[in-house]
């Protein structure tokens, strides 16, 4: 029985060789094998590489280049399903999740429902939702939303007001994160306009319901976005508006943004990663900053004194984070002591950036 065992363990080890697998593995090696010929008189099917090899793309130029490898550099940060927050930059708020748009479109309409924001017209390709015209009672923002939600009140009570609301859903700033931003617009219930022929202003007439409104969005978001599935039709909505350009010499951030978002964004992620910001130049675009690379030590103390101490140090660590408008984007680059930084250092620090940008 054993000899029997033993033949079939040999059998197994050897069946590459045995079904031919040895002479496939060789022309793997050796690259593709010829097309298949058709013969004359049989249809010609197009051919299609399956697996193309794209081309290899070396913007560092590391070809050639011997290196270490180490360990990566760890990618966490404080940000998570269980983080919504409401930003604001000057006149402007939004609800902030760092959750793809696909997964939060739903949600969205959900909460619509839930509070009697009849909707009007949707359109998640653009991550649009406008709502019809509802009737509100007068008084403060809270006051006003909740007789929306209740439905309560009618146009021909006193003190009524009509509030229209347009929510806009755009990818964030981060890979896969979600904005929402919202317009809020109101007439008084008595009052001769024509409702179809308003236009939007881009502002909300009222400020105060706009907060309330996307407040109780944030909260409800926050209760329910781990539920349910995502919207197919607003996968689209998918491009974010921060891109890292890698090159040997001169890595690139860039934002898509004005130039006040983008600096309030980097100065931001900064400040949660953990980087020192040493000083703040507005006039110049620069952010001054010590930053020690990942994968890079601290010096010993014998080092540290053969190499001139501790502010000898912090001037190796000490770079400029450069922002500048450039081509309807906003380009942040690194520099140390006036020139470009080492590429790799830089593109690890514009990484960190990128990373802990909302």
């Amino acid at each position: 029985m054993q000899k029997l065992s033993g033949f079939f363990v040999a059998l197994l080890l050897g069946g590459c060789a045995f079904f031919g697998n040895e002479e496939r593995m060789s022309r793997l090696e050796e690259g593709s094998t010829d097309k298949t010929t058709v013969p004359a008189g049989l249809d010609r099917p197009q051919f299609v590489e399956l697996m193309p090899i794209p081309e290899i793309e070396d913007p560092r130029g590391l070809a050639g280049s011997e290196f270490e490898l180490r360990p990566p550099e760890p990618l966490s940060t404080r940000y998570g399903v269980d983080q919504i927050v409401i930003k604001r930059l000057d006149d402007e708020q939004w609800v902030f999740l760092d959750i793809p748009p696909a997964v939060v479109w739903p949600k969205v309409i959900q909460f619509w429902e839930a509070n009697n924001l009849d909707v009007e017209s949707a359109d998640p390709a653009d991550g649009i939702l406008i709502s019809r015209w509802l009737s509100a009672r007068g008084g403060d923002a809270e006051t006003a939303f909740q007789s929306i939600r209740e439905a309560s009140v009618y146009r021909n009570t006193q003190d009524v007001n009509l509030h229209q609301f347009k929510l806009r859903l755009e990818p964030g700033v981060r890979q896969g994160s979600t904005e929402v931003y919202l317009e809020q617009r109101q007439v008084s219930a008595s009052a001769p306009y024509r409702l179809d022929a308003m236009a939007w202003k881009g502002v909300s007439d009222s400020e105060e319901m706009e907060t309330e409104v996307l407040r109780g969005l944030a909260y409800y978001l926050g209760e329910n976005i781990n539920q349910g599935t995502m919207s197919m039709m607003a996968s689209n909505l998918v491009e974010g508006r921060t891109r890292l350009i890698p090159d040997r010499s001169k890595p690139e951030l860039r934002y898509r943004l004005d130039f006040n978002r983008a600096w309030s964004t980097v100065g931001s992620a900064l400040e949660n990663a953990g980087v020192t910001v040493n000083d703040i130049d507005r006039t110049s675009q620069r952010y001054y900053v010590n930053y020690v690379p990942y994968s890079q030590k601290k010096p010993g103390f014998f080092r540290r004194l053969m190499g001139g101490g501790k502010k000898a140090q912090e001037a190796k660590d000490s770079y400029e984070v450069q922002l500048e408008d450039d081509a309807g984007e906003v380009l942040v680059t690194v520099f140390q002591r006036g020139e470009l930084a080492d590429g790799l250092v830089a593109e690890r620090l514009l990484k960190v950036i990128k990373e802990y940008s909302i």
